[in-house]
């Protein structure tokens, strides 16, 4: 809970705050848990006393990071899945392309062969 400041603008008691209380806060404002965790461990290590406005603040301003991470973390996300989609197509076509490689090989083999065989017969029309 926030308490209300005292007259002086301050919160007369300071918050011990607590590595769960602060992920656990977190994540009842709609962030992620696995964002959740490392930043409630990095709130305690550098904020162990706070005031509750103070609390209170510096879980708005993790909200408000979270918020715009997640606005810019969605278009690359999207583009990994379309890069992805495209790095698929391409193996497609590099398998089609290596089985037309193959046809060609037989058909200029066999090509040859035929000219060979033309040669050892004598002059005329190969068709």
């Amino acid at each position: 809970m926030r308490e209300k400041p005292a007259a002086g603008g301050r919160a007369e008691r300071s918050t011990e705050v607590d590595p769960e209380r602060v992920r656990s806060d977190l994540e009842d404002l709609g962030i992620d848990p696995d964002f959740s965790r490392p930043v409630a461990e990095r709130l305690v290590a550098i904020a162990p006393d706070l005031s509750a406005p103070e609390y209170a603040a510096i879980l708005d301003g993790v909200t408000a990071a979270y918020s715009v991470h997640r606005e810019f973390a969605r278009p690359v996300a999207e583009r990994a899945r379309s890069g992805n989609e495209l790095h698929r197509l391409m193996e497609g076509c590099t398998g089609e392309l290596r089985k037309l490689d193959e046809g060609l090989q037989m058909l200029s083999a066999y090509l040859l062969r035929m000219c060979a065989l033309s040669s050892r017969e004598g002059p005329g029309n190969l068709h």
